[in-house]
């Protein structure tokens, strides 16, 4: 929308809420609209002048009704809406995120629950350990585990109620680590439920999913480079063929995500007949 309109619009709190009246209601006269908004006639008329003037709405037999315009423009001023509180929501991790680490997009933060360490240092930790608590599932990547982390995962995978978890690390162990970390590290990817794969070119934020579902689609040019990063692990005279396959069963996927996910497969396993597509989401 226009910068304009934006600015009408959250010039006043009477111009959403005269829209949002038209939308629910479709035509309201003018003594209608000052009962249902508790607003002085004279703000309503200068405001419904403003809004038909514009072509927002139009008067009809004595009514008001909201314009195919109006409609349109008031949808952009929620989507603004929606995306600054979000946004807002969340500052505390986008300022401290560089732009080319997190091309998500605005939207992804709409259902983000953010747990900051601003008002509680431990916050954040104490809720990833309460998370991995309750799970029974883990996908996680991470740079490097802290010891505290290995402890968990260790006793959690070792239990009564064993935790199944894929572990992508930037490096196995830390310089310098104490015989405690090594030793219950070991006991971690020794477990029969653990994998652990080290990448040292990942990104250097953590993330993970628990008992969810990976939703996210990659870029051909990032699987092939992941595919041959496998391959250069793994000598090829072990294994006749490697293949390319969902981090996810594509059976708990939407079905959107899975054509998504098998197209991106499909184009990186065969770059002569690759259709770049604009889908690309850091893992």
């Amino acid at each position: 929308m226009g910068e304009d309109a934006l600015v009408f619009l959250t010039g006043s709190a009477v111009r959403p809420e005269v829209l949002t009246a038209l939308r629910e209601r479709g035509r309201l006269s003018l003594r209608d609209l000052e009962a249902r908004l508790s607003v002085s006639r004279r703000t309503l008329k200068r405001t419904l002048g403003q809004m038909e003037g514009r072509g927002w709405v139009r008067p009809r037999d004595g009514e008001y009704e909201l314009t195919a315009l109006g409609d349109a423009m008031f949808t952009a001023y929620e989507t603004f809406r929606e995306r600054e509180r979000a946004i807002r929501r969340c500052r505390s991790f986008l300022e401290h995120t560089p732009a080319d680490q997190f091309d998500a997009g605005v939207d992804a933060l709409a259902d983000v629950t953010l747990v900051s360490a601003e008002s509680d240092p431990s916050a954040p930790v104490d809720r990833i350990v309460e998370i991995r608590n309750a799970a029974t599932e883990i996908r996680q990547y991470a740079p490097f585990l802290f010891i505290d982390t290995v402890r968990q995962l260790a006793d959690r995978a070792t239990g009564e109620s064993p935790l199944n978890a894929t572990l992508v690390l930037g490096q196995a162990l830390p310089d310098n680590v104490s015989a405690e970390y090594r030793e219950q590290f070991e006991a971690l990817a020794a477990a029969p439920g653990v994998d652990v794969y080290i990448y040292p070119d990942g990104p250097w934020l953590g993330l993970g999913v628990a008992d969810g579902q990976n939703t996210l689609v990659e870029s051909p040019a990032t699987l092939r480079e992941r595919g041959e990063w496998f391959a250069g692990q793994i000598p090829s005279t072990d294994f006749e063929t490697a293949y390319l396959t969902t981090s996810t069963e594509p059976f708990y996927l939407p079905v959107n995500k899975h054509q998504e996910k098998l197209a991106a497969l499909a184009a990186a396993a065969n770059p002569d007949a690759e259709t770049e597509t604009e889908t690309e989401v850091s893992a």
